[in-house]
């Protein structure tokens, strides 16, 4: 069994970068909001705006690192002198609505002073289109909740990590020494885990309420067609198998780490985890070559 540590609070900020500033984004933000939830949180304890030079947001140098859905629209940001931070602040068991009102109120503010929207969790700069249209009734973490970021290893191997899952109040997921061939598969793979794990987590908080410790299994099975609901969509394509995973808390790099759980292996699979990448995992995991088209909700 895993013990994971169920935080009492969970901040969302969201980073608005504009070149055009609001006399009060949250009056604006008051106007537009179509969740019932986004009108409670504004001028509420729970949720804070505050417009700042963008050199004084503390938010500069993580946005000029992160991933850009659109690189070509990296410009925008050049231009952009001021943020306008929003900062919901929930606990766990609130979520994902509490996220995603912070993120609708996100959104209204960016379509008023034509910005762009950063998400601190995912540590990724959202489309500019992204600030037309309302939060969709129906959450799912293809709607921008969830990165996975590779980055190269020794030989070839490739380490995955996901960011989003911690504003969930859940550890991101890990995948390491995956084969370069592999790749998609390890994403799929992550992708199906994820869906899993934060449904059986907000379950477990909805019968807990207020618990800070949380047991989970080490061992699971995961179902390729879980995939399917991390993009809300219907299944498509010859059914998958079921494959058998073990996960693992990562080291923890200091004090403050957040929790990371690195999806393995099972314990009584007696050859090289890259085999287990190829053989088992590949072969099992279904191949979404593009965004399949959301079921309506």
């Amino acid at each position: 069994m895993i013990d994971l540590t169920v935080p009492a609070s969970v901040a969302a900020p969201f980073v608005v970068a504009t070149a055009h500033a609001l006399d009060d984004p949250a009056a604006v933000a008051r106007g537009r909001v179509r969740l019932p939830l986004a009108a409670e949180l504004l001028g509420s304890p729970l949720l804070r705006l505050r417009d700042r030079p963008a050199a004084e947001s503390g938010y500069a140098d993580l946005i000029g690192s992160a991933a850009l859905a659109r690189p070509d629209e990296a410009h925008l940001l050049d231009k952009a002198r001021r943020h306008i931070v929003i900062t919901g602040q929930a606990p766990p068991v609130s979520q994902p609505e509490h996220a995603q009102a912070a993120r609708e109120i996100a959104r209204v503010v960016a379509e008023a002073c034509d910005g762009v929207v950063y998400d601190a969790w995912s540590h990724q700069v959202l489309p500019h289109a992204f600030r037309f249209g309302p939060e969709h009734p129906e959450f799912c973490l293809a709607d921008d909740w969830l990165a996975t970021f590779v980055t190269g290893g020794e030989g070839g191997e490739l380490h995955l990590v996901t960011c989003g899952l911690h504003r969930f109040g859940f550890p991101e997921l890990e995948a390491v020494a995956v084969p370069g061939g592999n790749l998609f598969a390890a994403v799929t793979l992550l992708r199906s885990l994820a869906v899993g794990l934060l449904d059986e987590h907000w379950a477990w908080l909805t019968c807990n309420p207020g618990a800070r410790l949380r047991r989970v299994p080490a061992e699971r099975t995961v179902d390729g067609t879980d995939v399917w609901r991390y993009w809300a969509a219907a299944p498509t394509g010859a059914a998958s198998a079921p494959v058998r995973v073990r996960l693992s808390p990562a080291p923890p790099e200091g004090a403050d780490t957040l929790p990371y759980l690195v999806a393995g292996p099972p314990a009584d699979f007696d050859a090289p985890a890259a085999l287990w990448w190829n053989d088992v995992v590949d072969l099992a995991m279904p191949y979404v070559p593009e965004a399949p088209r959301r079921t309506a909700a």
